[in-house]
């Protein structure tokens, strides 16, 4: 494996928030010694002439400098979408460098993001039951600033794995539907903490989405693997404005404070930090409060005035 692990970077039409990626990448300590190894998505066949013209801002922009030690650049002739491209990207990747560290056109990282995931990579090589690292976290109050812990839940804006990990993921909706029990899905759910972590594997069923993360966490659950993150993230997510394919907006997890902060602190013991991931699960029972638990009282107790309204509202 190289000494440095390969960086993949998604794009498709947003040139703004690329640049702020490539900005903030070409920034950070070890860039220079890094590849970065970039997958833009190509148009849908019905693309109207402003997203053709942005898809295309976006690719000249990949190659207006030299952003890493080395850069190699991918582009597609017809969409693939953002699930089919990160899954194939990086199971291609991942397979020929046995290591990886994954970006996508909204994330921008902080000055020790890349040291935090080599030393990291390096650091739990061996220790299998680690399946994922992860550079985010929501800003949730912690003593240990400079420290790291492990959680069974993983975060996808700014991670990292290796191949011998990523061979357990499976996009299988109907296996997770059969295999999951109601207990296990409440545990899935960060113990009943985010509903919307099961409800994602139901929509997917459905046809309302089409993602890849939650069957990557999935594939960790059924493992009973780790996750390793920051305690104060070390990246944040600038595409909360309703450019992306599945961000609208989101306050709650917008990171407002420094993430050029140094990891210098790692987990003793290779087991769930109970203190952090407790402060992690409050966090999102805070957050899906009103989302979740609203929603499903208004239904409860008054079906039929929702039913005979929807139907004048229809008339």
């Amino acid at each position: 494996m190289p000494d440095f692990a390969p960086i993949i970077l998604f794009v498709y039409n947003r040139p703004d928030h690329t640049r702020q990626t490539l900005e903030a990448l070409s920034n950070a300590v070890l860039a220079e010694k890094s590849e970065l190894i970039v997958f833009a998505d190509g148009p849908k066949a019905n693309c109207t002439p402003e997203t053709l013209s942005k898809i295309q801002e976006t690719r000249a922009l990949l190659r207006e400098k030299q952003w890493c030690g080395k850069v190699i650049i991918y582009e597609s002739e017809e969409n693939k979408g953002l699930a089919a491209n990160i899954i194939s990207g990086v199971t291609n990747v991942v397979n020929e460098y046995g290591k990886v560290i994954v970006l996508e056109d909204d994330i921008v990282i902080g000055r020790h993001f890349l040291e935090f995931m080599n030393k990291a990579l390096n650091r739990y090589n061996d220790k299998k039951e680690v399946m994922h690292i992860a550079g985010f976290r929501p800003e949730i109050k912690t003593k240990n600033q400079n420290g790291s812990f492990f959680y069974p839940n993983m975060d996808c804006w700014g991670w990292a794995t290796w191949a011998d990990r990523w061979q357990y993921f499976e996009k299988n909706t109907d296996k997770l539907i059969n295999t999951l029990d109601e207990e296990m899905i409440y545990r899935f759910n960060m113990n009943g903490a985010e509903p919307g972590n099961w409800q994602q594997v139901l929509d997917n069923k459905a046809g309302k989405i089409n993602t890849w993360a939650i069957y990557w966490l999935a594939s960790i659950f059924l493992k009973n693997g780790l996750c390793l993150a920051p305690c104060k993230s070390l990246c944040k997510n600038v595409g909360f404005d309703g450019s992306g394919v599945h961000c609208g907006t989101n306050e709650v997890e917008t990171i407002h404070g420094s993430i050029d902060h140094k990891v210098t602190n790692w987990p003793i013991k290779m087991e769930i930090d109970s203190v952090e991931y407790g402060k992690q699960m409050k966090f999102f029972r805070k957050k899906n409060k009103g989302k979740f638990s609203i929603k499903r009282a208004i239904y409860k107790i008054c079906p039929q005035f929702i039913w005979e309204l929807g139907k004048k509202i229809l008339k």
